[in-house]
C-alpha cells in the first residue's frame, strides 16, 4: 500500500477522492436532514388544515346525534380515503369523547397532561407517538404525529380536536432518499477517482517532462534548459527558477573550465623556461655569476606566475559572480595621476609622447586598487601597441552623472571583426603583435568595469589607433582638503599589491 501511493499523482487522487467523500458525506447528512424537516412540515401543515376544518365545523349549530360524526366525515372526504379522515377525535374541555362521534377502535389517542395545559393556554401541541399495532402478530406499532388543538369560541375552550397522520410515508420517503444517496454516492466516488487520476495525470505531465529534462543535462552539456507550456503558473515559474539555477550552474562550470585552460596554457610556459634554467645549471658547474644569472631568471618567472595566478583566481571570481569589493569614495582623479606617472615613465622608455587632461575631482564609488589596474592596464596595453613616435592620451571629463575615461594612441588600430574578441582571456588580434604579458590585461579591465557597475567600449580603425573609453557612475563626496603630499599619492607598487 505504502508503495501504491509513493507517486504524488496517487497521493493526489487519494486525497482528492477522500475530500470529496467527505464533502458528499456532509452534503447528503444535510440534505436528509432538510428533506425529514421538509416531510413533517408537511405533516404538521396538513394536520393543521384538517383540526381548524373540524375546528369550524364543530362551532356551527348542528343537529344532535350522529348528524355530527356525518358532518365530519363529509367535511374530511376531500382529503383523501388516507387514515387522515379516520384519525381524528373531538374531546369535550375535560378530555371527554364526545357522544355524538361514533367511537372507532384506531382512534384511541393519548391527551397528555402537556396537550392539556396548552390547550387550556390556548396553544396546539404536536407529538410524535406510537400506536399499537392493528394485528396481535405484529410486533411493531404505527408511528404518528398527533396534533391536539382547542376549539376556543368566546373566549373559552368548547372543545379538543385530536388529529393524527401516519409517519410509515415520511419515513418511507426518507427510506428511498437514503438508499439513493447510498447507492449514487460509490459511483460518484468511482468516478471521481478516476476523474481525479487522469487530471493529476495530466497536471503533473509537465513535470514529467522536466525530470525527463534534468535528467539529460549533464556537466558537460549546461546549454539545454526546461520548458514550460504556460510561463505564469506555478509550473512555469518553477521551471523559470530551474533555467536560472541552470544557467547559474553553467556559468559555474564554464568559468572553471575557462580557468582550468587558462591556467594550463598560461602556466606552461613559465614552468618550462624554469626547467630549463634548472637543467642547465645542473648539467655543469656554474660560476657564482651564473648561479646568480639562472636564479634571479627563476624569481622572474615565479613573479610571472604569482601575477598570472592571482589574475587567473581575480577572473574566475568575476565570471563566477562571486567577487564582492569594499566600496569606497575614490578620488579617480587622483587615481589617475598616481596612474601617469608610472605610464610617463614607460611611454618615455618607448620614445612616445605621452599626454593626460584630468578635473581637479571626480569621485566614484569602488576600491581604488582595482582602478588603478583598470587604468594601468589599459594605458599600459596603448603603449603597447603603439609604434616609437606615437602618441599615447588619458583624458578624464565629468559626462552627466558619470565619468568618462578615454584611452587613445596612435598605434595600428583594431580590424572591426576582431573588436568583440579583444576583451577575451588570450586573445590577441595579430599574434604579430603580441610584446610579452599574459594576454590577461583587458579581460582583468573589462571586469574590474563591471565590478564598479560600469562599461567600457572600443573604438578603432586599421591604421588610424584606437580609443578605450570607460564609463563609470558618480558620487558626490565633501572630502577634507589635506596638506601636499599626504592623502591620495601612492606609488605604483603600492596600488599594484
Amino acid at each position: 500500500m505504502r508503495i501504491l501511493f509513493s507517486s504524488l499523482r496517487a497521493r493526489l487522487t487519494l486525497w482528492y477522492t477522500a475530500l470529496l467523500t467527505g464533502m458528499l458525506a456532509l452534503l447528503g447528512t444535510t440534505a436528509l436532514i432538510l428533506l425529514d424537516r421538509g416531510l413533517r412540515d408537511n405533516i404538521d401543515t396538513s394536520l393543521k388544515s384538517v383540526a381548524v376544518s373540524i375546528a369550524d365545523s364543530v362551532r356551527r349549530p348542528s343537529s344532535p346525534g350522529r348528524d355530527l360524526d356525518a358532518a365530519l366525515n363529509a367535511l374530511l372526504g376531500p382529503f383523501g380515503p388516507g387514515p387522515t379522515s379516520r384519525f381524528f377525535r373531538l374531546l369535550d374541555p375535560f378530555g371527554r369523547p364526545d357522544p355524538r362521534i361514533v367511537p372507532r377502535p384506531r382512534m384511541q389517542f393519548p391527551l397528555s397532561p402537556e396537550a392539556q395545559l396548552n390547550a387550556r393556554q390556548g396553544r396546539e401541541t404536536y407529538q410524535t407517538i406510537t400506536l399499537p399495532p392493528p394485528q396481535r402478530g405484529d410486533r411493531e406499532g404505527i408511528p404518528v404525529r398527533l396534533l391536539t388543538l382547542p376549539v376556543i369560541e368566546r373566549g373559552r375552550m368548547i372543545h379538543l380536536v385530536q388529529v393524527a397522520m401516519p409517519l410509515e410515508s415520511a419515513d418511507a420517503a426518507r427510506s428511498r432518499f437514503l438508499l439513493i444517496l447510498l447507492g449514487l454516492i460509490p459511483l460518484a466516488l468511482g468516478g471521481a477517482g478516476v476523474g481525479g487520476w487522469f487530471l493529476a495525470r495530466r497536471a503533473l505531465a509537465p513535470v514529467d517532462a522536466m525530470v525527463d529534462t534534468a535528467r539529460a543535462i549533464e556537466a558537460e552539456d549546461l546549454s539545454r534548459r526546461i520548458e514550460a507550456a504556460d510561463s505564469t503558473d506555478e509550473l512555469g515559474r518553477l521551471a523559470a527558477v530551474l533555467n536560472a539555477m541552470l544557467e547559474r550552474l553553467e556559468r559555474a562550470f564554464t568559468a572553471v573550465k575557462h580557468f582550468s585552460a587558462d591556467a594550463a596554457h598560461e602556466l606552461r610556459t613559465p614552468l618550462t623556461i624554469l626547467k630549463g634554467e634548472i637543467e642547465v645549471a645542473l648539467r655543469s658547474p656554474p660560476t657564482p655569476e651564473e648561479y646568480r644569472s639562472v636564479l634571479v631568471s627563476c624569481l622572474e618567472e615565479v613573479d610571472r606566475l604569482s601575477t598570472l595566478v592571482t589574475d587567473l583566481l581575480f577572473l574566475a571570481r568575476s565570471d563566477s559572480g562571486n567577487m564582492s569589493i569594499a566600496r569606497t569614495p575614490v578620488n579617480l582623479t587622483a587615481v589617475l595621476r598616481d596612474v601617469c606617472v608610472a605610464l610617463g615613465a614607460l611611454a618615455e622608455a618607448a620614445h612616445m609622447s605621452f599626454k593626460h587632461d584630468a578635473p581637479t575631482e571626480l569621485w566614484v564609488r569602488g576600491s581604488e586598487t582595482m582602478l588603478f589596474r583598470l587604468l594601468f592596464n589599459l594605458g599600459e596595453n596603448a603603449i603597447k601597441y603603439t609604434p616609437e613616435g606615437g602618441t599615447v592620451t588619458l583624458t578624464l571629463e565629468p559626462r552627466g552623472t558619470e565619468a568618462d575615461l578615454a584611452v587613445r594612441d596612435t598605434g595600428a588600430g583594431i580590424a572591426a571583426e576582431e573588436q568583440p574578441h579583444i576583451f577575451d582571456r588570450f586573445y590577441r588580434a595579430d599574434p604579430a603583435r603580441s610584446r610579452g604579458g599574459t594576454g590577461l590585461g583587458l579581460a582583468l579591465a573589462r571586469s574590474i568595469v563591471l565590478a564598479h557597475g560600469g562599461q567600457i567600449s572600443v573604438e578603432s580603425r586599421v591604421g588610424q589607433g584606437s580609443c578605450f573609453t570607460v564609463r563609470l557612475p558618480l558620487v558626490s563626496v565633501q572630502q577634507p582638503v589635506l596638506p601636499p603630499g599626504q592623502g591620495e599619492s601612492k606609488s605604483e607598487g603600492e596600488r599594484r599589491e
